[in-house]
C-alpha cells in the first residue's frame, strides 16, 4: 500500500513539474514538441491504404457471319488490280485479276495474263499491259520474273519519278496456316467490277513431297503439303486471278498456276510466297577474280 502511494504522489508532482516547464519553454520548443506528437499520432492512427480489387470483365462478342464477310471484302479491295492488254487507240482487253504482294507495288498474275506471242516466222510481237488500280489510277506494266512450272507472273507497275515513295500500294494479309474442310470462304472476282461469292473449302489436293527438316540432322522428310483448295463455288462467278479468303480477311489462295483451269480450285498462298521470295531475292553477284 505504502508502494502504490508513493507512485501516485510521484506521478501527480511529475505532471505538475511538466506544466510548468511546457509554460516556461519558448513557442519554438512547444510548436517542434506539438508537431512531432501531431505526426506520430497521424501515422499510428491512420490505415494501411487498402488496393483495390481487380475486376476481370468478360464480354462475349457474337459476330455474324454476314459482317465476316463485309469486313474481308473491305479489307483486300485494295490489292486487286485488274491487268488489261493494251490494243491501241485508247482499247484494251481485260486479261486477268492481278494481286498487289508488295508494298514497292509487285503484283502477281497467272502467267497466262501476259504471253509472248509470236508471227509466222518466230519473232516475238510486242505487248503492252496495264494496271488499273481500284481507286482508278493506271499504271503500265513491266515484266519482272516469271515461272513456268510455277505458272506465275510478277508484273511492277511503271511510276514516275514524282509519284515514287508518294503513291501508297496496298498489299493484303496473308495466312499460310492449316485449312479445313468445310470452312468457310469468300472469292474476290469479276473482270470490270469486284464481285464476290462465297462457300465452303470442299477438298484439298495433297501431294507427298521431300523436304529436309529444321534439325541437325539433314536427312530429307517426307510430308504432305497441300497443292489445290477446291471449293463449291459456282465456276461461272469466277474470272482468272480470282482471289480466296479467309473470314478473317486473309488471303488464303489464288486461281492461278497449275489450278487456273479450274476456275473453283485455287493455288495455295504459300505457292505464291515460294515464287516471290525467287523474284524479289537480290541477284547472284560475280566474282571478277581480282
Amino acid at each position: 500500500m505504502l508502494a502504490l502511494l508513493v507512485s501516485f504522489v510521484t506521478s501527480i508532482a511529475t505532471g505538475i513539474v511538466t506544466a510548468t516547464l511546457m509554460d516556461q519553454a519558448p513557442p519554438g520548443v512547444t510548436q517542434t514538441i506539438n508537431r512531432v506528437v501531431e505526426k506520430t499520432i497521424e501515422r499510428v492512427v491512420q490505415e494501411p491504404t487498402k488496393q483495390a480489387a481487380a475486376v476481370v470483365t468478360r464480354e462475349t462478342v457474337v459476330v455474324k457471319s454476314d459482317d465476316a464477310v463485309l469486313s474481308a471484302i473491305e479489307k483486300n479491295t485494295g490489292s486487286v488490280v485488274r491487268i488489261r492488254e493494251a490494243k491501241g487507240e485508247g482499247r484494251s482487253n481485260f486479261a486477268g485479276l492481278g494481286l498487289v504482294v508488295s508494298r514497292e507495288g509487285l503484283i502477281v498474275a497467272d502467267i497466262s495474263v501476259a504471253y509472248r506471242k509470236t508471227d509466222t516466222a518466230g519473232n516475238t510481237i510486242a505487248e503492252s499491259y496495264q494496271a488499273v488500280f481500284p481507286d482508278g489510277r493506271i499504271f503500265p506494266l513491266n515484266i519482272v520474273f516469271s515461272d513456268q512450272v510455277a505458272g506465275l507472273l510478277f508484273l511492277a507497275p511503271i511510276v514516275q519519278d514524282k509519284e515514287k515513295g508518294v503513291y501508297r500500294f496496298t498489299p493484303p494479309q496473308f495466312s499460310v496456316g492449316e485449312l479445313k474442310l468445310g470452312q468457310a470462304v469468300v472469292a474476290i472476282s469479276g473482270d470490270d467490277t469486284n464481285s464476290v461469292s462465297t462457300g465452303i473449302i470442299s477438298n484439298l489436293v495433297q501431294k507427298a513431297v521431300s523436304r529436309v527438316a529444321d534439325a541437325p540432322t539433314t536427312t530429307p522428310q517426307t510430308v504432305k503439303e497441300v497443292v489445290a483448295i477446291k471449293t463449291d463455288i459456282r465456276s461461272p462467278d469466277l474470272v482468272l486471278g480470282s482471289l480466296l479468303l479467309n473470314l478473317s480477311g486473309e488471303v488464303i489462295g489464288m486461281n492461278a498456276g497449275p489450278q487456273s483451269v479450274n476456275r473453283n480450285t485455287f493455288l495455295p498462298i504459300q505457292k505464291v510466297l515460294e515464287e516471290l521470295a525467287k523474284a524479289t531475292a537480290p541477284a547472284p553477284t560475280t566474282d571478277t577474280g581480282n
